[in-house]
């Protein structure tokens, strides 16, 4: 039954991405940060830079969402190892 909720989560937040605004898709990785061990989360980070981010210019941006899922999923995880774990 997780299994089929944290896919549901997952692509939700891979659909997110691309229909919802980039909220739908942040509030997905924290949710999968909080209750998995979630490389999804990153990925979502990531997709959500790869869509978003502008390629113009001679700066090239910072990928603030993949590091921002990273930072959620590794400083979320004593707080779901020590809470949500059985």
């Amino acid at each position: 039954m997780h299994r089929y909720i944290r896919g549901a989560i997952a692509v939700l937040g891979v659909i997110s991405v691309f229909v919802f605004p980039v909220w739908v898709g942040i509030v997905c990785i924290i949710v999968l940060a909080l209750r998995y061990r979630a490389w999804e989360a990153i990925l979502i980070g990531a997709l959500i830079d790869l869509t978003w981010l502008p390629s113009a210019g001679i700066i090239h941006p910072l990928p603030l969402f993949t590091i921002l899922s990273i930072i959620i999923v590794w400083g979320l995880e004593p707080l779901r190892a020590q809470f949500l774990l059985k």
